[in-house]
Order: structure tokens, then sequence, then C-alpha cells
């Protein structure tokens, strides 16, 4: 075990799995809170809507995601849970997996079939589950395998049905065939610290918590398109995930300074701050997730941000 200074963060984007989306209701933004254990819920105008109901099972939430069922699955990092709520009413359902072998979670994606898969920060790997009824399966992406190291929660897969998986430790995202799990070398090289990424128009967009900004890439071969916002625009400091919005905003998670920042998705210009975090509220927000997803009724992620200090 080492003690490691770290900002987890995640989000995700268009996983290629439909869901039921009758649970949902109205579009909501949820913020994982780490620092306080919980789950904040927003419209999109910003208003605080409650949090989901803890039931003090959570410990460390890293990420939420609506599941194939219409549920919302929450990564518990602290106590190596899943834990589900319904996504109408905020209630907690039940703990979906309750495994050590899970070694720290931080990100929850499906396939296609509806297996639930779980990134494993402190094991280097990500655990493939049933996704009816929660059984462990394989290890799908074995310890270490193209170098993975600190396997992070903006895990998802892409457009072309393989399985992307930041590497925090050495700021590469790798990816993973999307049927076997072997190996497919890396996809970005070189990413300071990455966390969310989503896939927009064929281009994939990066939240990198060491440049403090969003960086954007070749959504098929993986080049860098260069800058698209400003270092640190908007007061943003450490992002940790992100999101696609249906009102043409990108929502940035800015750890440094708690806060859910606001951007123009075409220009990458700094719109203004969508929620700051509150004791009530969120306090170290590492991941967000609109529900249902914009344009899509497929699975959608969503980052947020927080700082602290973990043992690994």
């Amino acid at each position: 075990m080492k003690t490691r200074a770290w900002i987890l963060l995640a989000a995700a984007g268009i996983a290629a799995l439909a869901v039921r989306v009758s649970d949902a209701g109205a579009k909501e933004m949820l913020v994982c809170g780490f620092g306080s254990n919980s789950v904040a819920r927003y419209d999109m105008s910003g208003n605080f809507l409650g949090n989901l109901d803890a039931a003090g099972n959570l410990s460390g939430p890293l990420a939420a995601r609506m599941g194939p069922d219409g549920k919302i699955y929450v990564v518990s990092e602290g106590n190596n849970r899943i834990v589900r709520y319904s996504a109408s009413t905020g209630a907690f359902v039940d703990t979906f997996v309750a495994d050590a072998g899970m070694n720290s979670p931080t990100g929850v994606t499906w396939d296609k079939n509806g297996d639930m898969y779980v990134s494993s920060f402190g094991g280097n790997k990500v655990r493939k589950y049933n996704g009816a009824t929660g059984a462990y399966l394989s290890d799908f992406v074995t310890a270490g395998s193209g170098g993975l190291s600190g396997a992070d929660n903006g895990m998802m897969f892409g457009p072309d049905g393989n399985l992307y998986v930041p590497s925090y430790n050495n700021n590469r995202v790798i990816r993973y065939n999307g049927t076997t799990g072997a190996s497919m070398g890396n996809f970005i090289a070189s990413v300071n610290r990455p966390r969310q990424f989503e896939w927009f128009n064929g281009t994939l967009y990066v939240a990198s918590e060491g440049a403090n900004a969003v960086r954007k890439f070749n959504g098929t071969t993986g080049a860098s398109l260069g800058a698209w916002m400003a270092t640190g625009s908007g007061g943003l400091n450490t992002p940790i995930g992100m999101a696609f919005g249906y009102d043409g905003f990108l929502y940035v998670g800015s750890g440094g300074t708690n806060q859910i920042l606001k951007y123009d998705a075409v220009t990458g210009a700094f719109v203004g701050v969508f929620a700051t975090g509150s004791a009530g509220t969120f306090q170290l927000p590492a991941f967000i997730t609109i529900i249902p997803g914009p344009g899509t009724s497929a699975v959608m992620g969503m980052a947020g941000a927080f700082a602290a200090r973990r043992r690994r």
C-alpha cells in the first residue's frame, strides 16, 4: 500500500448500449460528492433537487450511471460496492455488488449484452459481472494488461465497440478488445492525468486533470487535435470529468474550486458556473451524470471532481 495525492474523476459518454429510460423521469444532472458521501441531484437549470438516499451505503462515490434496467448505479470506492437507486425517486434500491476483489472501484459501464464492467484503480484491471445478478464472471482486463496503471472512472465502450480505459498513473488512454479484453495498445499515448472522456461528432474530448484543460483527439486514430479551450478558462482548476448536455454546452467538473463549470460545446468559450458545492449539496465532485442522456437512450455518464489523499 502506498499513499498518493490524487484527484479522482470521471465520467463517461455514450456507451454502445440502449437502455430503458422510463424510470428516469425529467432530465437531471447527478453529481457524486466524494467528500460528502452523497450524490446530489440538479435540474438542467442548476436548481438543487436534493440527494439520493445514501442510507449509509456510500463511501467515496466515484461514478454514477444509468444501467440497462433504468436504475442508477453508483460506484462506492471506499467499501468496494456498486449500489443501485431509483432514477425517478432517488430511493435506495439495493447493494448490487459487494466485492473486495474490485479493489477500489472507480468506474462502471455495460456491454451490448448487458453485462457490467467495473474498473479497479487498486488492482489495475477491469472486472466483469453478470448484468442481471451481479455475479462475478472474470477479470476482463487482467492486472497491468497493456501497461494499465490506475484504471480510472472514465472507462467506457467506444463507438467501435472496444473498451477504453484511462490509465491515470502513466498518462494514457488504453484500448482493449471489446469481446476478449486483450490489449490493443495505447489509443492516446500521452495526456496529462486523463479522467473523463466523451466522443462527440467523431472527436474524443478528454478532461486532462494535470493540464487544467479539456483536450481534443481524433476519435478514430487518437491523434491530438490541439487545444480546444484555454488552460484554466473560467477558473478551471483540476478538471476531473465532463459531459455534453442537451443545450449545446459542455459541463466540466473543477476539483480545485468545487464547481461544475459550463462551456460552449463548439468554441470552448467559458459560459458560467452551473453549480458550486456546499455542505448540503456536494463536496469534492467526483462524477456527473445526465439522465436520460442527450440525443440517445444509451447509457450516459458525466464527470465531476474531487481532491483527497487516499491509501493505495
